[in-house]
């Protein structure tokens, strides 16, 4: 039996209604969008867009409102339009399942079973029709009895298809002005459409977009996910831990872009994402030979979780036209942390060069890093390397794609975070992908010694008891290095290298206690290049290695020698190179296939200097001293033939000076 007062209650609260008439419907406590969604259905306004996340109940709110309202007769013909004409017929089967089945409908407004009630059509006893179409359908002359539509129901109608690019979500638009509503009544009529974006042009963002429709959006939670202050919308349902989980599940799988569109509500675009699993090559094992690997680190400017800052970083090599991914990884790190992760890269990967964006440097790690180099004397080939200023980083990233779709970019092993984050990409975090987009930059330029390959590089090399021992000091602005050589015959080997952050005053004792301790009693004949040698006073390595007995020779300038080990890199005597470098000589090998190099300016041409750092120090005294053994001529000469102050015979490039 009805009951008026109630009537007279839930038709002026209509969320009322819902949870009177629909409990069995409603699980769990009505959160406040579900409010604001009931409230635009019954606004006077004709024209109204919801835009609210997947699993949000828009649809079970819209099915409720539009039979409470036919129960009310606040229309007298609706139609309900899907995607598909079946979808849209199970809007239709809901609501006739609730008619049939729902008690309290039934003694509320007795029974509304009509005498019509087909598949996509129903009328209730009180004459209100309901049809379901679907939007493929022409909506020209639609008529129940002498009424036309005045509701009007879309239910998600757009699909990939729909959004594939702007033409057709403008046949789309112009369906939605040209056909239905030209067929609504003229005073009545009224459309509500509900939905998820599925592209940034679509029919719900234009609406949106329009000041001819009212809009509402309810994304999944208020704010960025990961702000401590972010409340889920519908909290008994979906609490920020299952949003967060969720939302690290999708991520995990790449589909972070799909996570935002269905629930952030932010659509990227109809287009396929620039980056997929058919660009991404993998390979188990590293390729044979040495190439030298380079971290690439990008640096957070905060690690505040709030903002989502990480810093991101890769190991990289190149082999050819090949970067092969070695490591990359992402972490919350404080300032102390990125610096030991810079020498933990460092330390993994056979003192591998480490990059970081120069803004970084310069503003707050440049000085610890330093000062952790000269507080454990261990060298960190550190380069700086200025973030790009003519594109933002979305277009820096995307920089990548031609050499993933060329097969140059190949992951060694397993990289979980940085594939997600391509594959998300543009969405989500992005800290390891742009680390990865400096690699172009960082192996970009010419090798001096573009000759140096595997067979110059030996391993369990064992010194001949007739070879001399020849030591070539340098020194920079920030580093001292030395490279010690074996002679034997006319062949020449590296079997020692030094770089270090010391002066040389504490450096090269440091080197000579290791050469005194693995060769004792071998004599030593150490050079410097001209350029030291000739500045005895201004730099004291001469002066230290006279400290060790050691009286140096004055080598050849470093511009004048440059480029001189091309022949014996090249050249074979009996099988085996003029010059080779033992496998433990990590700082000459990362040298002498890469880091001596010249940098090529932005108009192709190459740069008159080598670049300034350890490398170009190390080598530059490596070839003072073979410019000289050149330029004694007959190598047979190249044994000892002088002999020092303390009577030790050691070889000089002016014998009886």
């Amino acid at each position: 039996m009805s009951d008026p007062i109630l009537l007279r209650q839930i038709s002026e609260d209509r969320v009322l209604a819902s949870q009177i008439l629909f409990p069995h419907r409603h699980n769990q406590s009505t959160p406040e969008f579900h409010v604001k969604i009931v409230d635009l259905w019954c606004a006077a306004d004709p024209l109204i867009s919801i835009e609210a996340f997947r699993e949000g109940a828009k649809t079970t709110l819209s099915e409720e409102v539009v039979l409470t309202e036919a129960l009310f007769e606040n229309f007298h013909y609706g139609l309900v339009l899907g995607e598909t004409y079946t979808k849209a017929c199970q809007r239709i089967e809901a609501i006739k399942h609730e008619i049939v089945t729902n008690e309290r409908i039934r003694a509320l407004f007795g029974n509304q079973k009509g005498k019509v009630w087909s598949e996509n059509k129903i009328v209730l006893a009180n004459g209100v029709a309901i049809e379901a179409h679907g939007w493929e359908e022409e909506f020209r002359g639609y008529k129940h009895l002498s009424y036309r539509p005045d509701r009007a129901y879309l239910d998600d109608i757009e699909n990939k298809e729909r959004v594939r690019d702007s033409d057709a979500v403008d046949a789309n638009w112009k369906k939605l002005h040209l056909q239905l509503l030209p067929a609504m009544d003229k005073n009545l009529g009224k459309i509500r459409i509900t939905g998820t974006p599925l592209a940034d042009d679509c029919m719900i963002r234009r609406a949106a977009n329009s000041p001819n429709w009212v809009h509402s959006r309810f994304p999944i939670c208020d704010r960025d996910i990961d702000d401590p202050l972010c409340m889920a919308a519908w909290p008994d349902r979906y609490p920020m831990e299952w949003v967060r989980a969720t939302r690290d599940h999708y991520s995990s799988e790449g589909l972070l872009a799909e996570f935002n569109q269905e629930y952030m509500l932010i659509a990227t675009g109809a287009q396929d994402k620039p980056f997929n699993e058919g660009l991404i090559t993998t390979v188990q094992v590293a390729p044979r030979g040495y190439y030298p690997k380079v971290g690439i680190i990008d640096p957070a400017r905060t690690t505040d979780v709030k903002k989502s800052d990480q810093t991101g970083y890769v190991v990289v090599s190149r082999i050819g036209t090949k970067l092969y991914v070695h490591e990359s990884g992402a972490n919350y790190w404080q300032p102390d942390a990125v610096v030991q992760g810079a020498f933990d890269i460092a330390y993994r990967h056979d003192g591998a060069e480490v990059v970081i964006e120069k803004n970084s440097l310069d503003n707050w790690l440049l000085q610890p890093i330093r000062s952790k180099m000269l507080s454990t004397g261990i060298t960190l080939k550190l380069r700086a390397i200025n973030a790009p200023q003519d594109r933002d980083k979305t277009q820096f990233i995307m920089g990548l794609h031609s050499f993933f779709a060329a097969g140059d970019i190949i992951f060694i092993g397993e990289h979980p975070i940085l594939k997600s984050q391509l594959l998300n990409f543009p969405s989500g975090k992005r800290d390891v992908l742009n680390a990865l987009a400096y690699a172009p930059r960082v192996f970009s330029g010419e090798p001096i010694y573009g000759d140096f390959s595997d067979a110059n590089i030996v391993r369990n090399s064992k010194l001949d008891k007739s070879s001399v021992l020849l030591l070539a000091c340098n020194s920079g602005g920030n580093e001292t290095t030395a490279v010690l050589c074996s002679l034997t015959g006319e062949h020449l080997r590296v079997i020692a290298d030094w770089i270090s952050p010391l002066i040389p005053n504490e450096a090269i004792p440091q080197f000579a206690m290791y050469i005194k301790a693995l060769y004792p009693g071998r004599p030593i004949k150490a050079w410097v290049t001209g350029d030291i040698f000739d500045q005895q006073g201004r730099n004291p390595v001469v002066a230290a290695l006279k400290m060790q007995n050691w009286k140096p020779s004055r080598g050849e300038y470093a511009s004048v020698s440059r480029g001189l080990l091309s022949t014996i890199l090249r050249t074979e005597v009996r099988k085996i190179r003029l010059l080779t470098i033992d496998a433990n000589c990590h700082h000459t090998l990362h040298a002498l296939s890469y880091g001596y190099r010249y940098e090529i300016k932005s108009n192709g041409e190459r740069e008159g200097e080598p670049v300034r750092n350890s490398e170009r120090t190390l080598i530059e005294g490596l070839e003072s001293l073979f410019f000289l053994l050149t330029k004694a001529g007959d190598q047979d000469t190249l044994q000892t033939n002088s002999i020092n102050a303390s009577g030790t015979p050691y070889l000089s490039a002016l014998p009886g000076r």
